[in-house]
């Protein structure tokens, strides 16, 4: 099947715009279901960061769970970056929280905290390649020197909002395509997701292994 040019697809068809990625919203919305149960486990004598850092942990847990189960994904530390991965593709995704413009398709979300060095070059690389990398044979060396050069990512940029007993996280999938001083100043292409709406989950406030996330934040 052909794909289709980003500007001929229809705006809210985010569901083909995930799939020519390989990804599901189904794999996505629970790993921001997770992340928010995750932040609730956090008590006002945790650490001031405790919510956020949980919740980041739960994100790239359980995206990395849904792609490894239902896709083959791999896992993938790149470059500092937690990732899952699809060898075939060299399309890796990973967890990012965005600003208030997150998942609006009219404004222009950034990163909420400002991202390391990796996140720029990682974008330079993505700005470079072509939107859709072309197929690669189940027998090629993925994440070579070449691969790695190759390789495309993405990011869950998500948003909290608390309104009415309620919790709205804004949500999209896209690729940063510039950053500068910690913050993305460019997206190559965003695929804006439905809201996700939350309430009544009771804190479990059990601790579980898990990776240290670091905010970062795209301008």
């Amino acid at each position: 099947m052909a794909v289709l040019p980003v500007a001929a697809r229809e705006p809210d068809d985010y569901g083909a715009q995930l799939a020519v990625l390989g990804t599901k919203l189904e794999y996505l919305h629970p790993a921001l279901r997770a992340g928010e149960i995750a932040r609730r486990s956090a008590t006002p004598n945790h650490p001031a960061n405790t919510a956020g850092t949980r919740a980041y942990q739960e994100h790239v847990r359980i995206i990395r769970e849904m792609h490894i189960q239902h896709e083959g994904w791999k896992r993938l530390l790149h470059d500092h970056l937690e990732l899952v991965c699809n060898p075939g593709r060299g399309i890796a995704i990973g967890a990012m929280v965005g600003d208030a413009a997150t998942g609006e398709r009219a404004n222009h979300p950034r990163n909420l905290h400002r991202r390391g060095a990796a996140t720029e070059r990682v974008a330079v690389v993505n700005d470079q390649l072509e939107l859709f990398p072309r197929p690669v044979h189940h027998d090629e060396v993925i994440l070579s020197a070449e691969g790695t050069d190759q390789l495309q990512v993405w990011f869950l940029v998500s948003y909290r909002v608390e309104a009415s007993g309620k919790v709205h996280i804004h949500n999209e999938l896209s690729l940063p395509g510039e950053v500068a001083n910690g913050y993305v100043t460019k997206w190559k292409q965003r695929i804006p997701l439905p809201t996700l709406e939350m309430d009544g989950i009771e804190p479990s406030y059990e601790d579980g292994p898990g990776e240290i996330d670091i905010p970062v934040v795209f301008r």
